[in-house]
């Protein structure tokens, strides 16, 4: 059995839940035992110097010492048995001092140590109150040396020599117990609040890690609740007013006209509400990439197609050349058409009546290339690095009033990476803007 298992077993349960009680606990039987063995070892000193009570008193403090921690084991309260271990010593040495010669005894000094373990065993408390008591005593050995009264000695009186030499060591080791128990319970102590100490500052990182992430989280939120708020507002605003135009108005060609505007604003408020919910789920969640071979210059013939409507509203030409004999690239028909999307439709936005969006495909070493160059203001140099960040508000703003929630961009970069390919932008400010991504061609 290992001696902190000794120990616990004379602990009552109880004490296990609360710390200070337990410390004090262990520490009551940790010194009960060692006292005992300590006394055992005197007993046998006592008959080499045919001290007699010497023996009683040693067997009576090894008895004493060996009953005391199973009172541990009751609810009697620690400081009482405490006070009992201090007792049962402190008569052993006030008895052994006063038949062994008062101040001229080898064991008269002990009595400076049992202050000393009531200090340490009980409290500060117990430590004054038998200090007082240790004075008081010491101090009437002094007076009845004062006086010449002459004390009894019991032991062999022609081993004194022996005697001072066996017994006066015995006080360096009680005073070495002590300090080694003290030093023991010291550094266990710090050892320990050193781990909490450490623990804490764990969790509070973990806490502060995860509180940034948190608060990361909320106000990506709250920003989104601001972007569909702020955005939605006006094409919301317009579908209202135009359904009471259409109420109102009875020529059909008018009514057709405001259907149609109606149909815009739901489409606008539409692709938004898209834009977020695919932004916040491509952040959560892995997309599903469906790997097949994809013809860019096919893919980009159709997206152009679909978008010269928007590009005739302001009267700019839509541009698609190409180098290339073929432009077959690995990726997924559902998320790449959605990278060109954006890019084109980012170009329209900014770019002025009466101008051009070019979309060139070349080969580079490799990789397929798509371009897609406007004639709008550019972007500048300082808020080049927030390009592709999720909500990017830069000063260029769209030329007729389109809306641009700042997610474009960033979804387009998140859906190259995912197929293995990269974004980039490139241009001057006030002459227009090129972006560009890339993907490995399939090699024949």
């Amino acid at each position: 059995m290992k001696v902190s298992a000794l120990i616990d077993y004379f602990i009552h349960p109880a004490y296990f839940s609360v710390p200070d009680k337990l410390r004090r606990a262990r520490l009551c039987v940790r010194a009960c035992l060692l006292t005992c063995l300590f006394s055992n070892a005197y007993i046998w000193l006592s008959l080499y110097f045919e001290y007699q009570l010497g023996v009683q008193l040693m067997i009576f403090n090894v008895v004493g010492f060996l009953l005391l921690p199973f009172l541990c084991k009751t609810r009697i309260p620690l400081n009482v048995i405490g006070n009992l271990y201090v007792l049962i010593g402190a008569l052993a040495v006030f008895v052994l001092t006063y038949y062994s010669g008062g101040i001229w005894s080898a064991i008269y000094p002990w009595i400076v140590s049992i202050p000393v373990l009531a200090i340490l065993v009980v409290n500060r408390v117990s430590g004054l109150a038998w200090g007082g008591i240790s004075y008081l005593v010491m101090q009437w050995f002094g007076l009845l040396a004062l006086e010449g009264e002459q004390l009894p000695v019991e032991y062999n009186p022609e081993m004194k020599t022996a005697w001072f030499v066996s017994v006066l060591p015995g006080l360096l080791l009680i005073v070495l117990f002590i300090a080694y128990v003290f030093e023991s319970i010291q550094r266990k102590a710090l050892t320990e609040l050193e781990e909490k100490n450490d623990l804490l500052k764990q969790q509070k990182e973990t806490i502060s890690t995860q509180s940034a992430h948190l608060q990361k989280h909320v106000e990506e939120k709250e920003y989104i609740i601001r972007i569909l708020a702020h955005d939605l507002k006006n094409p919301l605003s317009n579908i209202t007013s135009l359904i009471h135009l259409v109420n109102e108005e009875e020529d059909p060609v008018a009514r057709n006209k405001f259907v149609e505007m109606i149909n815009q604003s739901a489409e606008k408020s539409q692709d938004l509400i898209n834009s977020v919910l695919e932004m916040d789920f491509s952040d959560q969640q892995s997309l599903m990439i469906n790997w097949e071979n994809v013809d860019l210059k096919e893919m980009l013939k159709e997206m152009v197609e679909q978008m010269e409507l928007s590009a005739h509203k302001k009267q700019i030409k839509l541009l698609l050349e190409d180098s290339l004999g073929s432009a077959m690239v690995k990726g997924d028909r559902t998320y790449m058409p959605l990278i060109f999307e954006n890019f084109i439709s980012n170009a329209l936005k900014f770019s002025e009546y009466n101008t051009q969006v070019k979309i060139y495909i070349e080969n580079q070493a490799g990789l397929v290339q798509v371009k897609v160059s406007d004639q709008g203001p550019g972007i500048k140099v300082e808020e080049r690095e927030q390009l592709f960040k999720k909500f990017s508000k830069l000063s260029a703003r769209p030329t007729d009033g389109e809306s641009s929630s700042g997610l474009g961009l960033s979804l387009a970069k998140r859906y190259a990476e995912l197929l293995n390919g990269r974004v980039w932008y490139e241009g001057e400010l006030g002459i227009g803007s090129t972006f560009g991504v890339e993907f490995p061609a399939v090699q024949h």
